[in-house]
């Protein structure tokens, strides 16, 4: 297996994870705990979708100029 091959599954490991991390938070988050807890989920939510998002664009970056 070359190199990029090898960059691009550990890039789609890491979005999968973001993904799936971020919809734990967006679950556990919804819970009425409190206003601030929520408003962090939010904004965790976000950036972990907003990082895997910028991974599975590196993916393809990868994959495709190789």
């Amino acid at each position: 297996m070359d190199t990029e091959t090898q960059w691009a599954l550990l890039l789609g490991a890491l979005t999968l994870a973001g993904w799936i991390a971020g919809g734990l938070v967006a679950v556990f988050g919804s819970v009425e705990i409190g206003r601030h807890r929520q408003k962090a989920a939010e904004y965790l939510t976000f950036g972990l979708s907003a990082a895997a998002f910028v991974s599975a664009v590196a993916m393809v970056a990868f994959l495709v100029v190789r």
